[in-house]
């Protein structure tokens, strides 16, 4: 299994560019879960992909956030989000497949919109039950892979070979509500919804906690 993220040098700063553009119309499509989900959190948090840091907005000042992020186009609004918000900011310039944190070390670990994105998501999800401490948390919004035979299901299939190389790995249909149902939380809470938006491919979503 690759160990490198191989970072495009055309799309990668287009995307960097975008989601930064689209992080206040992101704020208005999942603010209020996010506010919810992330809602007293400790001190110290982990974020699986944080992109260009569109989470700050939603953690207390002087949060260290510890940030998986191998895209490195990403980094420099990533670390202007964190000055802007008042973070105090680690990257780990890391797939989410091989994070270096020892076991059972984190309270909190954060992933929105990211397992679409990794290699390998069972993998990226064992190694966050493994850096979560004993009844340690996972937060989550995913999108997710549309019922069988619906329109949402043929839009996703049909548009998916572009979407994947436009978005640099982001998979349209991947069933993640199946894969965290298979990792062995202690607890899980799964909210199933559509959330519609301009973003058709990504209207099946789910969001949720999970314990280890």
């Amino acid at each position: 299994m690759c160990k490198t993220y191989k970072n495009n040098a055309i799309l990668g700063p287009i995307n960097s560019w975008m989601f930064k553009v689209l992080s206040e119309y992101m704020d208005y499509l999942f603010g209020k879960s996010k506010r919810a989900l992330f809602n007293d959190h400790p001190e110290t948090v982990v974020e699986i992909g944080p992109g260009t840091g569109a989470n700050m907005r939603y953690l207390k000042k002087g949060t260290r956030l510890i940030a998986i992020e191998p895209n490195i186009h990403m980094h420099d609004n990533l670390k202007k989000s964190a000055d802007k918000y008042g973070i105090r900011l680690e990257i780990k310039t890391l797939m989410g497949e091989f994070i270096d944190l020892p076991d059972n070390s984190c309270d909190f670990v954060i992933s929105t919109l990211v397992l679409c994105t990794v290699q390998h998501p069972a993998k990226c999800v064992d190694q966050i039950m493994r850096i979560l401490k004993p009844s340690g948390v996972f937060v989550f919004i995913e999108h997710v892979r549309a019922k069988e035979k619906t329109i949402l299901a043929f839009i996703q299939n049909l548009v998916h070979k572009p979407w994947h190389w436009f978005f640099e790995g982001c998979n349209t249909n991947r069933d993640t509500k199946a894969l965290l149902e298979l990792a062995g939380f202690s607890d899980l809470d799964i909210e199933s919804y559509n959330s519609y938006s301009p973003f058709i491919p990504i209207i099946p979503q789910i969001q949720g906690r999970a314990i280890k």
